[in-house]
């Protein structure tokens, strides 16, 4: 990188360092540090929850797709709208009905057991593990063919890259908790933004014929296509957007606890829905923007192919075009972006980890360790989160698969008997914790043993002899598997008392 690039990317930093250190000075407590003493402006935590989600992956492998294929992820967005409806209906009145939550889960202990709460904070540790891992290897992509390192003997410049990222975040989220985390959300979404845009900029004033003649040139190439309604269940198909992946936004959005705590951040449930209706919106739009950008590097190198080396993949197609053809300043723009999209994935990551642990195990079972202690307790959880996250970040970087495939099927893993837990809460009266609890376990076992994977489980389809569930599917698998498990083994068992199911279910009066 130029030397102006590096100031650039020095100043970015130093700012969300700044901000980290800001918010230190409030956090004297776990109420401050998990949900910013419920007072943080709603269009804030909106942006910081599609912030969580528009990360590296969006400025890689969203354009990878439209690179290779054209502009059919845009269906996915559907799913999200769809999920983000059904959350702010049924999901966020349940999670404020519950006074003075902090965690999702603990709407399952007040609903179901304890044991059901546990399982659920269990299977979100792990989902967010595997998931801000991957992440971070997303923007060690950019971030390694730009500025290439070699400073750790063994280690790639992508696997240096994961360690600088990681390292970066864990100090800021160590600092500031939520509110930090938040406003340098807000902060890094605008960056991510504004770098997609000025990406879409470059690669079209490079391309002979200007804006017109770049759209036009992607519809007579089909580039532009959006809906595939041939093949309905393959992972480009629409009812795979709006189910396979509408579930896993439903759980995402309503049972994972980075969002969760959003909507705990405001003061109102109102103010909770409004922030996801928000962050929604605005991930749909840089959906379509990072599907742009895949279109228009397309066109370029259709225009000089003798710029493109031979072999790289899709995900790698936008890093060349930074190296290579970006001038000075921008690309140290470019590269502030993705270290934003790494920084914003990885330190909600950490906070709702520590936020799990911290309440729904420490504070659960000794409530009488003082808030000094459990403050303390949190803070190492998020050093120790974040160390594990960069030695998964290494792991996919190891990996072959696309890095937004990669990123669904880790989510996919525990998303069904997640989701279930809460739908068999909200939905029935008949479940109970000991079916709650045995059609989760049973959901994700199958899902695990039905779907591709390194857990060293039986494999199913080896055994009967049928093809691998695509991981599109593998929320919506688990799901069913845990609804239908669920409820029949809560036939089995006791009434839930009527007390509990109060204000715990749709039905508050049976």
């Amino acid at each position: 990188m130029h030397f102006a690039d590096w100031i650039v990317l020095g100043l970015y930093v130093a700012a969300i360092v700044a901000i980290g250190v800001w918010a230190n000075r409030r956090q004297t407590d776990t109420e401050a540090y998990f949900v910013g003493n419920r007072s943080v402006a709603w269009w804030a935590a909106g942006l910081s929850i599609i912030a969580t989600s528009f990360s590296a992956a969006s400025i890689l492998g969203v354009p990878g797709y439209a690179y290779s294929s054209d502009m059919w992820y845009l269906q996915y967005q559907l799913g999200d709208i769809l999920a983000a409806v059904i959350v702010v209906v049924l999901f966020i009145p349940f999670f404020h009905k519950v006074r003075g939550l902090t965690t999702a889960y603990e709407y399952l202990e007040a609903r179901f057991d304890l044991k059901s709460r546990l399982l659920g904070s269990s299977l979100f540790a792990l989902t967010v593990l595997l998931r801000a891992g991957t992440l971070l290897y997303g923007a060690a992509l950019l971030f390694a063919a730009v500025v290439p390192t070699d400073l750790v003997p063994g280690l790639t410049g992508v696997e240096e890259a994961v360690v600088i990222f990681g390292i970066i975040a864990i100090v800021y989220t160590v600092m500031g908790g939520i509110s930090a985390v938040i406003w340098t959300d807000v902060i890094q979404f605008a960056i991510m933004s504004l770098g997609v845009l000025a990406s879409m900029a470059v690669v079209v004033s490079m391309t002979p014929g200007g804006w017109g003649t770049a759209f036009a040139d992607a519809a007579a190439a089909g580039k532009l296509d959006i809906l595939h309604t041939e093949e309905l269940m393959a992972g480009t198909g629409l009812l795979t957007a709006v189910f396979g992946y509408g579930l896993l936004a439903l759980s995402l959005f309503g049972t994972n606890q980075q969002p969760v705590q959003r909507y705990m951040t405001v003061a109102e449930p109102r103010e909770a829905q409004r922030a996801l209706l928000l962050g929604v919106g605005a991930g749909v739009i840089g959906v379509t923007l990072s599907l742009l950008l895949g279109v228009f590097l397309f066109l370029f190198y259709q225009h000089f192919p003798d710029l493109l080396p031979d072999g790289l993949t899709p995900d790698q197609v936008m890093p060349h075009f930074v190296n290579t053809e970006v001038p000075p300043i921008l690309t140290g723009a470019l590269v502030a972006a993705v270290f934003a999209a790494a920084m914003s994935s990885l330190d909600s990551a950490l906070n709702s980890l520590a936020a799990a642990l911290t309440v729904d195990f420490l504070a659960r079972f000794r409530p009488e360790t003082p808030e000094a202690t459990r403050l303390r307790f949190a803070k190492i959880v998020v050093v120790t989160a974040g160390i594990l996250g960069i030695a998964i970040g290494i792991y996919a970087s190891r990996t072959e698969a696309p890095l937004i495939d990669l990123i669904l099927s880790f989510m996919g893993y525990f998303a069904g008997g997640l989701l279930g837990l809460f739908l068999l809460g909200m939905l029935t009266r008949r479940a109970n914790g000991h079916g709650a609890f045995a059609g989760a376990i049973v959901g994700t076992l199958v899902v695990l043993m039905v779907t591709e994977n390194d857990f060293g489980l039986p494999r199913l389809y080896d055994l009967f002899g049928f093809a691998p569930i695509p991981f599109i599917w593998s929320t919506a698998v688990g799901l069913a598997i845990t609804m239908v498990v669920g409820y029949l083994v809560s036939m089995l068992g006791h009434r839930v008392p009527p007390e509990r199911l109060a204000h715990t279910t749709i039905r508050s009066s049976a």
